[in-house]
């Protein structure tokens, strides 16, 4: 068997193990024994924009990866099958990097595509959509789309596998002290890291096992360790919070931390610093309005000097 042939089995062995049937990545197609033409599918939160211009979230993307006969000296030639909206994917390619090294697993490629679809990764300074990065830069509070440690499936201490039922099968090495132990003993977190129960711990706010390798965030105000999928960096100040000390505002719909929130005082309606004002109403009292209030009473104002004064 040839050098190239080798490579191109070991690929393929290795996207096997590591992609299973109930994997967020997934082998639909191949073409070649071993395959030289892949259709993988990707269950992550990516973005689309309609033909009408809208911009939607979407959950699964298509992509057709190609090894060429120069592979692997020179990069797969990868495309997209499904429309996407990010600034280094175009319909025809997607770029995958300035330097291919050929001993770069093909396994690695897939992944980091993957983090390219959730905005894990994304290049603003020569991409090849000028409008997904004007896009990203504007809308960089609410990135990452999708916060799933795609990384984790390479990592030491990884998930050996899975079975039936789609769980996942511990290794024997701890990935974040090293310690070694019966795989018995060893569980596995919501990221795919396997850890001893001295490294694992459960998120305070929807109890998902992380252990101490996962990326996790300390809300500014509880300063509890939580998950990423349940902190939010807020808009406005740039700290961040858990999902119990933040929340979406009444008019922009972006999520921002409480102490950048405002209960506006006529209607109630929690509103960002950006949507509200102060006022001073006829008692003398100051307080904070929404944007719709302020309107309102503006509005109500002009109807009023607009009627007919009485006479003498």
């Amino acid at each position: 068997m040839s050098v190239r042939m080798r490579r191109l089995k070991a690929d393929y062995d290795k996207l096997c193990t590591v992609f299973m049937q109930n994997s967020k990545i997934r082998i639909k197609k191949t073409l070649g024994n071993p395959p030289e033409k892949y259709q993988l599918e990707y269950l992550v939160t990516g973005m689309e924009k309609k033909l009408d211009g809208k911009m939607t979230l979407r959950s699964n993307f298509l992509v057709e990866i190609t090894l060429t006969g120069s592979y692997p000296r020179m990069a797969p030639q990868c495309k997209m099958l499904t429309p996407v909206f990010h600034p280094n994917i175009a319909p025809h390619a997607i770029c995958i990097g300035d330097h291919w090294a050929a001993g770069e697993a093909l396994v690695n490629l897939v992944v980091r595509i993957a983090e390219m679809f959730s905005y894990q990764s994304y290049n603003i300074k020569s991409p090849l959509n000028g409008e997904a990065a004007k896009w990203a830069v504007e809308n960089q509070d609410r990135l990452p789309l999708d916060t799933f440690d795609f990384n984790a499936l390479l990592n030491v201490g990884e998930a050996v596998g899975r079975r039936a039922d789609g769980s996942a099968i511990a290794g024997d090495t701890c990935a974040n002290c090293g310690k070694k132990g019966d795989a018995a003993e060893m569980k596995v977190c919501v990221n795919q890291h396997v850890a001893c129960s001295g490294c694992m711990l459960a998120c305070p706010v929807c109890a998902s096992a992380v252990c101490l390798k996962c990326s996790l965030v300390t809300c500014a105000a509880c300063k509890e360790s939580v998950c990423a999928k349940c902190s939010y960096r807020c808009g406005s100040c740039g700290q961040t919070a858990c999902h119990r000390h933040a929340g979406p505002c009444s008019f922009c719909k972006q999520v921002r931390c409480q102490d950048c929130l405002v209960d506006c005082s006529k209607c109630g309606q929690k509103a960002c610093v950006e949507h509200v004002k102060k006022v001073r109403y006829s008692d003398g009292r100051e307080d904070y309005a929404c944007a719709a209030c302020v309107q309102q009473a503006a509005a109500a104002r002009r109807a009023t000097d607009a009627l007919p004064r009485p006479g003498p």
